[in-house]
């Protein structure tokens, strides 16, 4: 077990904390508007193996009973367990049965606050614009007259890009809050961007691609079809939806016909890529080393004996790689090149409801301040 002190740590790195003492701190936990607690935590016991007593209020027994045998982490608690775990798990706990408690104008007083300009709301009725990497806007409305139930409809070209809203599970069955929904609305852009910018450079640039086989489903992530060359072909199934970009996607790559020597190739390379992936990187990288193994080629053609460089040169800042100067560019100093451009595509980091309605909490906000943590505290060790 890592020693009391690193936990400590740990914790303070993810939650508001005061020190006690070397084995008792206090964690302040918000929840919701009117759900914030505060927990009294000794961690003697834990420098013998058992785990630590945590004085909770009685409202959170109320909403999820005794911790100690609620939370997975609690009741199963061993030599490897860590504390921290066990307060995000009664966190996640504790926001999942706060939904059920924000009223809808809760849920769009937050969701204004967090995208300030861009959203606006007419009673129960609230609109919210997201933008491509091309600074395009695409409008979204959510009417909440049967919330929790949402009806959320947006303009043909975003269905274009991730799907219609009725055909997508995730909007479908949101249980979660608002402002979060559009957060995965707006991941869900930003994949497409970076996985149409692959499709495009295999569709146009690959002179392997069987077209009539090759097809991108932009809502569902998948990229699949055949690379061929002369009696060889290979079938490719690529699935974004699997945490990508932070993960490469899920490949499956088979050679055909089936060749054990080549297929081995193709394996060890995926392997090595998945454990040296960054979130700057692209797929088609990885493409392009599988079919330089197995065909001896490139997987695109040399763009720079396809079109003479002249003119000023943009150096990418990131990767060195050099571009012809449009006249239509205004920021070369900002510049960076498509690769880098698209392998930046990072998902939008999640921000705690606590900071959300925190914006709220001054002289005549909407939600009011959230109330100060109860007393009542209940010792369940």
């Amino acid at each position: 077990m890592k020693p009391i002190a690193e936990q400590i740590e740990e914790i303070e790195n993810s939650f508001q904390v005061e020190k006690v003492s070397d084995t008792r701190i206090k964690v302040y936990m918000f929840a919701s508007n009117d759900l914030n607690f505060e927990l009294d935590i000794d961690m003697s016991p834990m420098a013998q193996g058992k785990k630590p007593k945590i004085g909770f209020e009685k409202q959170i027994r109320d909403i999820l009973g005794n911790i100690n045998n609620t939370l997975q982490t609690m009741a199963n608690w061993n030599d490897e367990s860590e504390l921290v775990n066990a307060l995000y798990e009664l966190e996640d706990a504790l926001m999942s049965a706060s939904t059920a408690k924000f009223t809808v104008m809760d849920e769009i007083y937050v969701l204004v606050g967090n995208y300030g300009p861009r959203a606006t709301f007419e009673g129960k009725v609230a609109k919210v614009k997201i933008a491509d990497l091309r600074k395009n806007e695409y409008l979204i409305t959510f009417d909440c007259t049967e919330y929790p139930k949402l009806k959320v409809t947006f303009p043909d070209k975003l269905s274009e890009r991730i799907g219609d809203p009725e055909d997508l599970r995730f909007v479908e069955k949101w249980a979660g809050h608002l402002f979060e929904l559009v957060g995965e609305l707006e991941y869900r852009l930003d994949l497409y961007e970076r996985i149409n910018f692959e499709s495009n450079v295999i569709m146009k640039f690959s002179e392997f691609v069987n077209k009539e086989s090759f097809s991108f489903n932009p809502a569902t992530g998948y990229i699949s079809g055949d690379l061929e060359n002369g009696n060889e072909r290979i079938e490719i199934d690529l699935d974004y939806m699997n945490g990508y970009p932070d993960v490469m996607p899920r490949a499956i790559l088979n050679i055909k016909p089936d060749n054990p020597a080549k297929q081995s190739k193709i394996t060890q390379i995926l392997e090595e890529a998945a454990e040296k992936w960054t979130v700057n990187q692209i797929f088609t990288q990885v493409l392009d080393k599988v079919i330089q193994s197995v065909w001896g080629k490139r997987l695109v053609r040399d763009l720079k004996q396809n079109k003479p460089i002249a003119g000023e040169l943009y150096k990418c800042s990131e990767c060195g790689a050099e571009f012809l100067k449009s006249s239509k560019d205004k920021d070369g100093d900002k510049f960076r090149c498509e690769y880098c451009y698209y392998g930046n595509v990072k998902r939008k980091t999640e921000k705690l409801i606590d900071d959300l309605l925190g914006k709220f909490g001054g002289e005549g906000a909407p939600s009011g301040t959230p109330a100060p943590p109860s007393s009542d505290l209940d010792d369940e060790f």
